[in-house]
């Protein structure tokens, strides 16, 4: 095609528009929204019009297949930003509605759906389940597909009503139905094991169902841990979660055409229509698409409420987001094996349109797969896809490029960038194409596997069954440049070369990613802390109260500030003895525990406290004040978040390593005497003397001890709440285990363990860690 001067202008000119768009838009949001969505689908479809046309090779039957390959993942692609564009045409959440806009308040039960999750994540989300604020009548049902002894002690604490059934067919679907039998509520409401309502859950969600018509409400499934790609990449202040724009940016979108999908939390359902449809769907992995998907066939309304009113936990590992992933793309092929939307009665051609492109979604790891091989097939088999110029590449290829990936930041207001959404596929492309493949053929997983939540994982890992085909491609890449750079330079024609090799280096950047995902980070903590600035003051025995402020807050403890003053300063503090302790946060009450470690910062002092025996009242009151911080659930922009940036984190974390917390202790110096006396564990306490692996479990682990009656004395040089530092004339080994006692500074023994010993000129000089347990010592 001879485009001459004419296409030249128009590739400028359609950069020019959306380019200007996209500047203006940065200062002025929304201005030329239309025009930046509009533009760009044009320069596609003329694109498209030209490849289809012009590009395809016949050279050779493969340069043929395989030109027609990309072709038609391109037309799909075309379809898929067709959908895209009506969905973040204009956004359409549901505008709030009171309660009192209500003729009466009807019944509420709320559905809390487990099988094997830990007790200590369910207490969570049952605590904040009967912190819910509404003034009508509400019932939560803790629904355990696990027969659990444990769980239902765990739901009469809590004043919920246990439901467990003796069959477990259709897996979370059955369950749910199995509680429909065997409750009441007008409203049900569904939550995953790990989500955690709001207490304002209900007072957000309800008034909606002033419309008779409407048959469910959707709230965005929010997350506040970091998912893997925040995570393992040291980004989590960077980037949002991966799900957040789905959830947050398009379910809003896909209320203007009544299409909000159900996506199995979150969620408020008139029982009337869900028993007008026979239930939860079941038959199939997803049963929560394809009840959503029922209900609006069935001529009900979906409304999505913006607001963040819950929030659960995120998969906290790479292969556990990929089992998930590849669990909901078996669902969604599933459910339309057995609802079709393109036939199903009763959806409008909307509903159609967008429900199939959501199953159409699910392929993208086979669409990826075409994408990243089809310039290696040219660099390392000479298989060209594209017959083209770079003067038609320039002219066609580059105005729609760059105009798409200027659209998609404008419309996803900086919630999502081109350059993340490439990553995210490219990680999760391998896995999801074999479970896309393997649905399509009839190698079908039938089991509802729950996706693991609440793990602690102590060493770094790194899985070469999910990372081996990301490595493969980068060898093949790699192998690809230095041919075609150094081997065989001569073979490959000028055009094609360019293409191939900008498209490699663009796939082996994301493909590196990928490869930095798949190192998993340890995680250390069992509860996930909210940053929290909130009054609280600590109690300690033999001095007066001391008010400070909340850092961040968990359900097993919290961390907080303590300012030095004119009566309470080091060496009060150092002087008087410290447990048991206890914090009086307002909302909560007063809470008994155990100090585990205390830091001095500047003119303060920063503990790590950790909560003992919290009764149910004083646990809703925690939950309900976490979940209320506006620190508990991050935003769902990005921040700062270049590829580049977040790959020189993640090496620099990876090759740092794991290093443990260093903290300032509250130290005084001092001469005092010490007597130390060692001490054996009882027979029946578990030795761990000689256990390394953290701060304080080796002590904390044997709860009784013996005393010997001799003793060493020794000069101590400093003390601090940790630890101290003393002097004595014979050598103390790393390990063993002393009562301490120091003249003036500790009224009770502590039990101690030598963390390290030095020779001195004159002595041996030791450093000893003290357990701040509740250990028993006995006399021998």
């Amino acid at each position: 095609v001879d485009l001459g001067t004419w296409g030249l202008v128009y590739s400028a000119t359609v950069v020019l528009i959306v380019g200007t768009v996209w500047l203006v838009q940065r200062g002025r949001p929304g201005f030329g929204r239309r025009t930046g969505i509009v533009v760009p689908l044009v320069a596609a479809g003329v694109y498209l019009t030209w490849r289809v046309l012009f590009t395809i090779p016949r050279d050779t039957a493969w340069d043929t297949a395989l030109g027609i390959l990309l072709v038609a993942v391109e037309l799909i692609g075309f379809a898929q930003a067709v959908a895209f564009a009506a969905v973040t045409w204009e956004p359409a959440a549901a505008a709030p509605v009171p309660l009192s806009a209500l003729d009466r308040l009807p019944s509420v039960d709320i559905f809390i759906a487990t099988y094997d999750e830990p007790v200590g994540t369910l207490r969570t989300t049952v605590a904040a389940a009967a912190g819910v604020r509404y003034p009508g009548r509400v019932t939560v049902y803790l629904c355990d597909d696990g027969g659990r002894a444990e769980v239902r002690d765990l739901a009469e604490t809590f004043g919920a009503r246990y439901l467990a059934r003796t069959d477990h067919a259709h897996a979370k679907a059955g369950n749910l139905n199995h509680a429909l039998a065997h409750s009441d509520g007008e409203i049900v409401v569904t939550l995953d094991a790990d989500m955690a309502p709001r207490a304002e859950f209900l007072e957000r969600t309800v008034g909606q169902f002033r419309d008779r018509q409407l048959g469910f409400v959707q709230a965005p499934q929010a997350f506040y841990n970091e998912d893997p790609f925040q995570f393992n990449l040291f980004s989590g202040k960077a980037l949002p979660n991966e799900q957040d724009f789905f959830m947050r940016t398009l379910q809003a979108g896909k209320a203007r055409f009544n299409a909000v999908m159900y996506v199995g939390s979150n969620a408020l359902f008139r029982r009337t229509a869900l028993e007008d449809i026979g239930g939860f769907a079941t038959g199939v992995l997803t049963e929560d698409m394809a009840t959503g998907m029922v209900l609006q066939a069935a001529k009900y309304r979906a409304a999505f409420v913006p607001d963040v009113i819950a929030a659960g936990l995120a998969p906290e590992s790479f292969p556990d987001l990929l089992k998930q992933r590849d669990r909901w793309s078996r669902g969604n092929i599933q459910s339309a094996r057995r609802w079709n939307p393109l036939t199903l009665r009763g959806l409008t051609p909307m509903q159609r349109w967008l429900y199939a492109d959501g199953v159409v979604y699910w392929f993208f790891g086979l669409f990826k797969l075409v994408y990243l091989l089809t310039p290696l097939a040219y660099l390392v088999l000479g298989v060209s896809a594209v017959h083209a110029s770079l003067t038609t590449l320039a002219v066609f290829w580059l105005p729609y490029f760059v105009s798409s990936m200027l659209s998609f930041s404008m419309v996803s207001d900086g919630r999502r960038s081109f350059v993340w959404s490439h990553v995210y596929e490219i990680a999760m492309a391998p896995a999801i194409a074999v479970a896309t493949l393997s649905e399509l053929v009839g190698l079908r997983v039938r089991t509802f596997a729950v996706t693991p939540k609440g793990a602690v994982r102590r060493q770094r890992t790194f899985d070469w069954r999910v990372v081996w085909p990301h490595l493969a491609l980068i060898a093949l890449s790699l192998y690809g440049l230095v041919h075609v750079t150094v081997f065989a330079p001569e073979r490959y024609g000028t055009t094609a070369l360019v293409i191939s090799v900008f498209w490699t280096l663009y796939n082996l950047a994301g493909l590196v990613m990928a490869v930095l995902l798949c190192v998993e980070r340890p995680r250390l903590r069992g509860a996930e802390r909210t940053r929290v600035d909130h009054p609280m003051t600590a109690l300690f025995p033999d001095l007066p109260a001391v008010p400070g402020r909340l850092v961040d807050l968990s359900v097993t403890g919290a961390r907080f500030v303590l300012p030095w003053s004119g009566s309470f300063g080091p060496e009060r503090f150092l002087d008087a003895p410290r447990r048991p302790e206890t914090v009086d946060i307002p909302g909560i009450g007063t809470i008994r525990g155990q100090s585990r470690w205390v830091a001095d910062v500047a003119g303060a002092m920063m503990v790590g406290f950790e909560f003992s025996g919290l009764d149910p009242a004083r646990t809703v009151a925690l939950v309900r004040t976490i979940t209320a911080s506006p620190g508990w659930v991050r935003d769902d922009h990005e921040d700062r978040a270049g590829m580049g940036g977040a790959a020189a984190r993640a090496l620099s974390g990876t090759l740092r390593g794991a290093t443990e917390s260093r903290r300032a202790e509250v130290r005084v110096d001092t001469r005092a005497t010490a007597r130390l006396h060692p001490l054996v564990a009882r027979p029946s306490a578990p030795s761990a003397a000689h256990d390394r692996s953290g701060r304080h479990a080796d002590l904390s682990a044997m709860p009784t001890f013996v005393r010997e009656q001799r003793a060493y004395v020794g000069i101590v040089e400093e003390v601090s709440f940790g630890g101290c530092r003393v002097l004595t004339d014979q050598r103390l080994e790393p390990g063993a285990l002393f009562s301490v006692s120091i003249e003036g500074h500790l009224h009770t023994a502590e039990v101690a363990q030598v963390r390290w010993a030095r020779r001195r000129l004159k002595g041996y000089v030791a450093g000893l860690q003290f357990g701040r347990s509740e250990a028993r010592v006995e006399a021998r």
